[in-house]
């Protein structure tokens, strides 16, 4: 199912665009699994459910933890955040794929890309509340 992102004023990445990024200039943060903030509450940003070798696959992410969840179990993560913590990169492996979730922010509006052996296979566009997701 794919959904397409009317409301976006921005210009999507190729998976070049971003496998290609300067990691040296980002503060780097490695995340045990579920471990959750203060309140033991986890704060989702998003979730996917996609199609792996005819499995469906659900992978959820929360930019407030820096978790990564894959069918529901958490997996180690390791970020990398920019200096004023806008843009993030999340790092993952689960069976014999490497994640990356890149949470690219500008102004009011996120893109949020899922990437699996450098390759995006789904997106996801946030807009004043609004979530258009597209599944590759």
């Amino acid at each position: 199912m794919s959904v397409i992102f009317g409301a976006t004023s921005r210009m999507t990445k190729k998976s070049s665009d971003i496998a290609k990024r300067d990691m040296s200039m980002k503060t780097k943060v490695i995340r045990k699994v579920c471990e959750l903030g203060d309140d033991g509450v986890p704060k989702l940003t998003t979730s996917w459910v996609i199609e792996l070798n005819g499995k469906e696959i659900k992978v959820t992410f929360s930019r407030d933890n820096l978790h990564v969840w894959v069918n529901g179990v958490g997996v180690k993560t390791t970020a990398f955040i920019t200096d004023k913590g806008y843009d993030v990169d999340l790092f993952f492996e689960f069976e014999d794929y490497r994640g990356q979730i890149y949470s690219d922010v500008e102004g009011k509006e996120m893109m949020n890309y899922l990437l699996l052996n450098d390759e995006i296979v789904a997106q996801e566009y946030q807009k004043d509340g609004q979530t258009y997701q597209d599944i590759n």
